[in-house]
């Protein structure tokens, strides 16, 4: 049985292979990176740059936050949900 870092992480590493150049990681490699990247930025999505990217664009991975409180001790945790179809960043003219 697999850990579960984030919830819908099958969906986001399905999507990750298919614009990763690096498309044989495991969630157990990229998992913390995505973690890192979402709770250092505080932003709603991971990043996958286009230098990593086979097709030479940045594609972003949308995702939501959840914020909660033990009801025990009152400590907060954070939860990540992968929201679907990554989108490309960057737009050309």
């Amino acid at each position: 049985m697999e850990k579960e870092y984030f919830n819908q992480q099958e969906a986001f590493l399905k999507d990750y292979q298919k614009f990763a150049k690096q498309n044989n990681v495991t969630i157990d490699q990229l998992a913390d990176q995505v973690i890192e990247e979402l709770n250092r930025t505080q932003a709603d999505r991971f990043t996958l740059p286009k230098e990593e990217a086979v097709d030479g664009k940045s594609h972003c991975f949308p995702f939501s936050r959840r914020v909660y409180s033990d009801e025990n001790d009152g400590t907060l945790n954070t939860s990540y949900t992968y929201e679907g179809e990554p989108y490309v960043l960057e737009t050309e003219e």
